[in-house]
Parts: structure tokens; C-alpha cells; sequence
């Protein structure tokens, strides 16, 4: 019997992995901006410059959700220190295209990893970021813990935050994503759970402080809109790419498909 390769596939932390296991389109999205054959994201930009100011010689970072490693061109462009780049990702199809992007730069390292479970020793990178990938999970309590326990200095994170928090369930279906066998009529299940989806989670800021603190008393927090972005390169981007939800703008705020998103960049430092 031919094996099913479209049917939903949920890991253990409650994650369907339809949404990226099989995405060529958005590897192909990464690939080019990894190699510079697409622009810079405004994001990885605005992390670049963040990262900037927290980063001393001979540091060592970690990128959690590194795709193709799209992030550290921003940052190797903006920094001119020496450092060590690791990016860790739970996806082949995004690991097998980052180590062709950065085959020839020997700072640069690519390991497969999750963030429930990050496959490096304690305090083993200076600073950890992490972007849009808080986002997408079930619960963000092991992630915190494990950015926590692996980085000996600061973590970024870049999320959507608010006032009161949301759990948002993306629900896919064939006739606008390929990459499942769930027809328009059967998106959820007799007991109205859909079939494939993706978290679009919106945390509030006393839900994300809170954790963060119950984990470490003694870290500083720091939270800081994201505006770091030009509206008309965003909507370029979502034009040329032409994937379904991809980021536009309303106002001065980024959407995807009918969700606002208030992204917020969470800056911890640790006490020496």
C-alpha cells in the first residue's frame, strides 16, 4: 500500500508538521534570501541590529527557527566583530538548503534541533534569538526553559504579543494548501478539532513575563514594539512570493490573513 505522504502528522508537543515538512516554496523563499538572491527581511534586519548591540568578539549565538540561516546574513552584514554562528532547525528541507547557502563560511554551523529539547550543552552560546516561531507553538514553558538553559547571556525573542493572550489554530485544507489530504468538508473532526493546522498564538505580556521570571528570578526584561519595518518592502515581498498569508500591512500594523499581529521583540539579560 502506497504510504499517505499528505496526512497530518502531529508530533508529541501537540505540533502539526504539514505546514513545513514538505514546503519547497518557503525553502526556496528562505534559500534566496539566505544567498541574497531576495532582499533582506525587515525582520532579520531589525534583529541584526538588536543582536549588535549585545555582541562582544568571539562570541558564540544561536539561531532557533534558523531556516536557511536567512537571519545571519543580516547580522554578518551589520556586525563586524568576530563570532560563531550555529542555527538550529527541526526540518531537513530547510537544513539541507542552509548548508549549501554557507558551505564555504567556517563560522557557520547547522545542527537539527527543537526547541522543546535543543541538542546543546548548558550555557553554550552568548546570546540565543529566536523569531516567529513562538508564534506557532502549543506551549511556550519548555522553549523558555531551554533558551534559558542554554544561553549563558541574553535571549531575543520575537513573538506577538498583547494585553490578553489567544490560541489561534490555522486550519488547512487541499484547495488552498497542497501539502494535506483534507478536503474544504472535512477540516474538523466529529469532535470539531481540525485535522491539520498551525498555531498563530498571540501571548500577553504578563503571561510571557511571568514564565519568563518563574524560570529565572534574577534575569532583566526588556519588551520592545517591533516598528522596525518599511511598510513598502513588506508588501513587496507578499506580492513577489505569492504564498498563502503571507505577511501584509494594515495601517501600521503586519497581518497574516485576517490576524492581526503587534510583534514585540523580548529582551533577556542574565545577572552575571
Amino acid at each position: 500500500m502506497k504510504k499517505n505522504l499528505k496526512q497530518s502528522k502531529i508530533d508529541r508537543h501537540g505540533l502539526c508538521l504539514n505546514e513545513y515538512k514538505k514546503n519547497y516554496n518557503n525553502a526556496k523563499v528562505y534559500f534566496d534570501r539566505a544567498t541574497g538572491k531576495s532582499p533582506e527581511m525587515e525582520v532579520s534586519k531589525a534583529m541584526a541590529n538588536i543582536v549588535k548591540k549585545k555582541i562582544n568578539s568571539d562570541n558564540k549565538i544561536l539561531d532557533v527557527g534558523c531556516a536557511c540561516g536567512h537571519f545571519y546574513r543580516s547580522i554578518k552584514k551589520r556586525v563586524k566583530k568576530k563570532f560563531y554562528y550555529t542555527g538550529t532547525d527541526p526540518y531537513p528541507i530547510f537544513l539541507d538548503r542552509a548548508k549549501i547557502a554557507w558551505e564555504n563560511d567556517k563560522n557557520v554551523n547547522f545542527v537539527k534541533g527543537n526547541i522543546y529539547n535543543l541538542p546543546f550543552k548548558k550555557n553554550q552560546f552568548d546570546l540565543s534569538f529566536c523569531s516567529n516561531v513562538f508564534i506557532h507553538l502549543n506551549d511556550v514553558k519548555k522553549p523558555l526553559k531551554e533558551l534559558l538553559r542554554v544561553t549563558k547571556k541574553t535571549i531575543i525573542i520575537r513573538t506577538v504579543l498583547y494585553d490578553v493572550s489567544y490560541k489561534i489554530q490555522l486550519v488547512y485544507n487541499n484547495k488552498w494548501w497542497s501539502d494535506t489530504n483534507v478536503s474544504p468538508a472535512e477540516e474538523f473532526d466529529n469532535k470539531g478539532n481540525p485535522k491539520a493546522y498551525s498555531y498563530f498564538n498571540v501571548l500577553s505580556f504578563d503571561y510571557i513575563t511571568a514564565n519568563i521570571k518563574k524560570i529565572n528570578p534574577d534575569v532583566s526584561i526588556k519588551i520592545v514594539k517591533d516598528n522596525f519595518f518599511n511598510k513598502k518592502v513588506i508588501t513587496k515581498s507578499q506580492k513577489k512570493e505569492k504564498r498563502p498569508l503571507a505577511t501584509r500591512i494594515i495601517g501600521d500594523e503586519q497581518v497574516s490573513g485576517c490576524i492581526l499581529q503587534p510583534h514585540y521583540f523580548i529582551i533577556i539579560d542574565k545577572k552575571k
